[in-house]
């Protein structure tokens, strides 16, 4: 059985790993934006969640976890730094236990001093992929969270 297996991991019939891939992906791309992030001192995690809860001008934590993918534990881990720079502050919903997220002007000022560095790493991605194979990938990548959704339905999509 395992001289069996082992064969199987040679040579796989489904091919390379598609999360190995993804994952290997995101690292690269996480680290262009980080490096050109770098001078604001914010990585993408980071530049992304103020962006998120700019947009949205306030947020629950729960809505903020499904918006950006993550567990609510790590939204904690991520959102941590920002609220002790006092960037995003922290307020009570209707609900005492539900927990509000919005922007300090000092958030704000950060955001918009980020925002040109953002856009340069988003150029230089785009420059290396082109227009039409970014929409493709975004189109590719839709189909795919769906997939795994389907798949692998989390509390919240079982409902």
């Amino acid at each position: 059985m395992q001289e069996e297996i082992y064969k199987r991991l040679l040579a796989p019939t489904l091919g390379p790993c598609a999360c190995s891939q993804v994952r290997r992906l995101a690292r690269k791309l996480s680290s262009l934006y980080d490096a050109l992030l770098s001078p604001e001192d914010l990585t993408i995690t980071q530049y992304s969640l103020l962006a998120d809860i700019e947009r949205a001008g306030q947020l629950s934590h729960a809505v903020l976890a499904e918006k950006v993918g993550m567990d609510r534990t790590t939204l904690t881990r991520n959102l941590r730094p920002l609220t002790r720079a006092r960037w995003v502050t922290v307020g009570a919903g209707k609900d005492r236990r539900q927990r509000l997220f919005q922007l300090t002007a000092a958030g704000r000022r950060k955001l918009l001093r980020s925002y040109p560095l953002w856009e340069e790493a988003q150029r230089q991605f785009l420059s290396q992929i082109g227009t039409e194979s970014l929409q493709e990938l975004r189109t590719l990548l839709t189909s795919a969270e769906s997939a795994v959704t389907k798949a692998f339905p989390t509390d919240q999509e079982k409902r």
